[in-house]
């Protein structure tokens, strides 16, 4: 027993030791250098911040964009949840996972195929422009509409996701009820679905308003070109600055803790709103809901859905992947202007596109190593002991993840800008501060699939190998280690697929020589390389989506998406 004890105060030190390095003492040190000006302590980095016409403008931006990309994103999720949950349209099972496929396709990609769509010299933009005979369109895909176009079209299946859940585990007889007394479908949605469903529509609203306040890359893509900038857009010049302007982090330390604080007060609302009412809408009992007959609203439901998924889906990949294969940009895609060259010269000509690719593929792995094991030690820690503190840790590997990257990448910059104690080594500018980066932002990942494997094994299995002579650790690599196998596989991809596509953090770490494929793809459409970008995209998406299916079929389609 005190053996036990013992060991599992070693791994709780370990923990400890670990989220401090990657987690407390980064996020620590940026939340008190917003507090530091000119070397003192003062509020006057928020009063600059604040002052300034630029950033106000920009967090109207950023609140604008967001709540326009919650409502858009809310409509379409919670729509598209209902037609796969509750009614007969013919197939709904392809349906299923086909409304979640937008959610592959990283959020810089997705704004990158739209503005090769319907830019000026965009592929629908010309096709539209030589059926009426104009010589421009009455649309734009730039500014505030295009963005929150694009947001919407990548984040509604948050909200899917989420609704979809709560949809199938409901207690259908209320809806039945109103069915019965005669109740035609859509008022049975809008007066009984829709009120019961409020809290887990409201729980993915709040997601989508969380991860868009935080989003870079859309608003970079499509808002630079029209001086539409926001907080992460402003967070990026002023980090951009910092060499030129003494007290240029700091100010962007109190803009991020801004968006934190936005962040929180998005999760706040939602609690606020929710409580003290009940929803009591789950069964203990299985339930298999009758369908909604649609009838003859099939008629314009099911092109609707296919529209969306044509849409959300399958016109920014066959975008990406026309450009990828032009000769030049602004070609008509006949088979004299395709060309494989471009593939070619991203895998083999380009260096810097070729250090990304194996960067961001070194980092991936290398991160969802260490989370697997780091997430291994905090979840047994949490599942299997009664330690006091236990629950701090779950808290603090998951606040990186809850807060926007941008403010996890300004935390390390902050952290490791200077030598570490005692020593002259200095993680800025190196691959590692990317790599602790990553591990703190998506160590969550690592801790929630581990706990549920943990969670499904019954403590008398491990109590038994102790009786028959066994020590933990004896018992752990014979008993435990063989049945979260599964759980940590799917927590390695869960890990490796974000790290992979990832851009917010990176464009604040990268250095040259260490560039990733979310910068290298952001930083080739910069300098107007528009066929390279689309087709170091395609390959970075092709792999997302190998990822995705392996870790499907290792979880029985648990994970995954």
């Amino acid at each position: 027993m005190l053996n036990r004890i013992s060991l599992a105060v070693v791994i709780l030190g370990s923990s400890v030791l670990l989220l401090g390095i990657f987690v407390v003492y980064p996020m620590s040190t940026m939340i008190i250098q917003s507090f530091i000006y000119n070397s003192k302590f003062s509020l006057q980095n928020y009063l600059l911040a604040l002052r300034q016409p630029g950033n106000l403008i920009a967090l109207r931006h950023t609140l604008e964009i967001s709540l326009g990309s919650v409502v858009g994103s809310t409509i379409l999720g919670t729509l598209a949840a209902w037609i796969v949950a509750r009614t007969d349209l013919p197939g709904r099972s392809i349906l299923r996972t086909a409304f979640v496929f937008p959610f592959l396709i990283p959020p810089f990609v997705g704004a990158l195929a739209w503005r090769q769509l319907l830019g000026p010299v965009g592929y629908l933009s010309k096709a539209y422009q030589a059926f009426i005979g104009v010589d421009s369109v009455p649309w734009s895909i730039y500014g505030v509409g295009g963005i929150i176009f694009v947001m919407t079209m990548h984040s509604y299946p948050l909200v899917y996701i989420t609704a979809l859940g709560g949809l199938e585990r409901m207690n259908p007889e209320l809806e039945e009820a109103a069915q019965s007394s005669g109740a035609k479908i859509f008022r049975v949605m809008r007066d009984v679905t829709l009120p019961l469903m409020a809290p887990t529509i409201l729980a993915g609203a709040v997601l989508v308003f969380t991860t868009e306040i935080a989003n870079f890359g859309i608003p970079a893509v499509l808002g630079y070109s029209e001086n539409y900038f926001v907080l992460t857009t402003k967070i990026y010049q002023a980090v951009a600055k910092s060499f030129a302007s003494p007290n240029a982090l700091s100010t962007a330390a109190a803009l991020s803790m801004v968006l934190a604080i936005i962040a929180a007060a998005g999760i706040i609302t939602q609690r606020l709103i929710l409580r003290g009412r009940e929803y009591a809408v789950l069964s203990g009992k299985s339930m298999q809901p009758n369908l909604v007959r649609l009838g003859s609203h099939k008629s314009w439901i099911l092109p609707s859905a296919w529209a969306l998924v044509f849409i959300a889906s399958i016109a920014p990949v066959l975008s990406i992947l026309i450009t990828s294969l032009i000769r030049a940009y602004g070609l008509p895609p006949t088979l004299d202007n395709l060309t494989l060259q471009n593939f070619a010269q991203v895998l083999f000509m380009n260096a810097a596109a070729r250090r990304g690719i194996v960067n961001s593929l070194i980092l991936a792995a290398t991160s969802a190593t260490l989370i697997a094991f780091l997430g291994a030690l905090i979840a047994y820690i949490l599942v299997r002991t009664k330690l006091p503190g236990r629950d701090l840790l779950d808290f603090f590997a998951a606040m990186p993840y809850a807060v926007p990257g941008t403010v996890v990448a300004l935390a390390m910059i902050l952290a490791w800008l200077k030598p570490l104690p005692l020593t002259r080594i200095v993680l800025y500018n190196t691959i590692w501060i990317l790599l602790i980066a990553y591990v703190a932002r998506y160590l969550t990942f690592g801790v929630r699939s581990t706990t549920g494997s943990l969670r499904q094994i019954h403590p008398s299995l491990e109590e038994a190998a102790r009786i028959c002579g066994a020590n933990w650790l004896q018992s752990f690599r014979d008993v435990m280690l063989p049945l979260i196998t599964p759980g940590l596989f799917a927590g390695w991809f869960l890990v490796f697929m974000p790290c992979l596509r990832e851009l917010t953090v990176s464009i604040l770490l990268w250095s040259a020589g260490r560039e990733t494929v979310g910068v290298m793809v952001f930083n080739l459409q910069e300098s107007g390389h528009i066929t390279l970008c689309a087709a170091l995209a395609m390959m970075m998406l092709a792999v997302l989506v190998a990822a995705n299916m392996i870790t499907r079929r290792i979880t029985g389609g648990r994970l995954g998406y």
